[in-house]
């Protein structure tokens, strides 16, 4: 049993049993069934640049098909026959594997090594091929992670392996804003454990708002013990929320929606939260911190402890920042803020 050295790892060619035999042809673009998606994981297929390209230089290389009853199925090279056919080319330069020459796992592999060989795929297009292999192909899961993980640029790992089975719950407009953002996994992982009906909601405030990880994983757990809590349909909630009159709002900044949105969530989370955190700021306020220090409370106040930082760049101002931290200890003000907690 031989082996192929391969992103910096050894495939072995146990998979690949046939001849592999493929012979290069002009073929009809009405034979190709553009349809079938047993060997496509691409995602997002966009083929506007690529027409522009074509147009250009024309096809550069050819696409890979299967040939099957009388058609071809695309094996690599999507977004090529589309294009082509987009332009109105009658034939396209392909190999052709004919039929028994190759299994279906193995003109599978042979798509995948003609991306990898070319270009990085992305975290939508990994989940993509993971989940083939799983649901199509069949294989088991530490098949797949010990003998193509590697081969995709991931870790041997179940949790990373179940992790990217999860994605495919989501929709397209979501996948997209993944791809364009570059949202990690961890994060992903997280809105695939809501409920479909509780990730629309939050979907919908991720791709407009693009907020970062940390803002995604306070959307989350907010709007899951909420409806949780309040025993309240999700579209209840988001008519209540105003979701939708806050995300069109033109005369908002994304941040300002997102304020709005999020400071929403938190007065219904922790009712008693809002009247606290007006007499909590009211009387940070009153201390006359000096610019270069800050008091910093617990979220919610659900710890025990107060943090202050300070900057300075002397020995002199770190002698006046600590005066006046003795100055504030004395302060009602101070007083009344620990009292909080």
């Amino acid at each position: 049993m031989g082996s192929t050295f391969l992103g910096g790892v050894h495939l072995y060619t146990v998979y690949f049993k046939g001849q592999m035999k493929k012979i290069l042809k002009k073929i009809k673009i009405s034979s190709i069934d553009e349809e079938d998606k047993t060997f496509i994981y691409t995602f997002p297929v966009k083929i506007d640049e690529l027409c522009e390209s074509i147009r250009k230089v024309s096809l550069i290389n050819p696409v890979i098909l299967f040939e099957h009853n009388g058609k071809h199925k695309i094996i690599s090279g999507l977004k090529r026959v589309l294009a082509v056919k987009s332009l109105s080319f009658d034939a396209i330069d392909a190999f052709v594997y004919k039929s028994g020459s190759i299994s279906e796992l193995e003109a599978f592999l042979a798509s995948i090594y003609d991306n990898i060989t070319v270009r990085s795929l992305n975290i939508i297009e990994k989940s993509n091929i993971l989940n083939k292999l799983k649901e199509y192909h069949n294989l088991k899961d530490e098949e797949i992670i010990k003998d193509f993980m590697p081969v995709i640029g991931l870790e041997r790992s179940k949790k990373l392996l179940y992790g990217h089975f999860a994605l495919s719950k989501f929709d397209n407009n979501l996948k997209e804003h993944i791809v364009k953002r570059d949202i990690p996994i961890k994060t992903l992982s997280l809105l695939a454990s809501v409920s479909d009906e509780k990730l629309s909601l939050i979907s919908g405030i991720v791709i407009k708002l693009n907020p970062g990880t940390n803002k995604i994983k306070e959307l989350v757990r907010l709007v899951d013990e909420i409806i949780e809590k309040n025993v309240i349909s999700v579209e209840k909630f988001r008519l209540d929320l105003g979701v939708d009159g806050v995300l069109k709002n033109d005369k908002l900044t994304l941040s300002q929606k997102w304020e709005k949105i999020i400071s929403s969530l938190r007065e219904r989370r922790f009712p008693m939260w809002s009247k606290i955190e007006k007499n909590l700021l009211r009387n940070v306020s009153s201390l006359g911190l000096p610019k270069n220090m800050y008091l910093k409370y617990p979220p919610y106040l659900e710890g025990d402890r107060f943090k202050i930082e300070a900057e300075f760049s002397t020995t002199d101002e770190l002698k006046t920042l600590g005066r006046k931290l003795i100055d504030i200890s004395k302060t009602k003000e101070l007083s009344e803020i620990v009292k909080l907690i």
